[in-house]
């Protein structure tokens, strides 16, 4: 034929193609956007689930990248406050664990320090091969006393202390004799 077919049958004989040809392009374009849309956030949300995991095995240093501006910075900043918070947290239980260990330490060598005294003198006296005079003996009884008020001293102030940590009371101060201390400090290592 010489004359073109009229468009209509042109366009029913090509229509099938090009509808199958169009929707495989818009597919190929929504496939091709969504990578390009949701390919980052897919990205920063697989580092948000790592940091999560990261911050679940322990490392507390760990923080999530919270560039952007949308939902998902949102999330990964509230993540980074909490382990933020949780480092800062740690942190301060160490300090306290540190603390704890130092008082038992330092509890410890204060109680030993009158018990030491007290079992040297009491030892001292019960020797019997050794003579000592009344007067002597009387002083040696007066320190192992003042080791006993001593120690009964650091077991109450201890029980204060417990008791300051758990009712959340107020300390009383008082002052303390400084010769009494020095004399006594003096008589027991004399």
């Amino acid at each position: 034929p010489t004359d073109p077919p009229p468009f209509s049958v042109g366009l029913r004989e090509v229509a099938p193609t090009l509808a199958l040809v169009g929707v495989a392009l818009l597919g190929a374009g929504a496939a091709l956007m969504a990578l390009l849309i949701f390919g980052p956030t897919h990205r920063r949300l697989r580092g948000l689930e790592q940091a999560a995991r990261a911050l679940g095995e322990g490392r507390t240093d760990v923080r999530a990248n919270d560039s952007g501006g949308d939902e998902v910075s949102a999330l990964a900043a509230a993540f980074n406050t909490m382990a933020g918070d949780l480092e800062a947290r740690a942190a301060a239980l160490a300090d306290s664990d540190r603390a704890r260990r130092q008082l038992l330490a330092d509890v410890s060598h204060e109680l030993m320090t009158p018990l030491a005294a007290i079992r040297g003198y009491v030892e001292t006296l019960g020797m019997t091969e050794l003579k000592i005079d009344a007067a002597t003996r009387a002083k040696y009884l007066d320190i192992a006393h003042q080791e006993t008020h001593k120690l009964e001293a650091i077991i109450g102030e201890l029980l204060d202390l417990a008791r300051l940590e758990g009712d959340g009371k107020s300390l009383e101060r008082e002052p303390v004799p400084a010769d009494d201390l020095f004399r006594r400090v003096a008589d027991r290592h004399r």
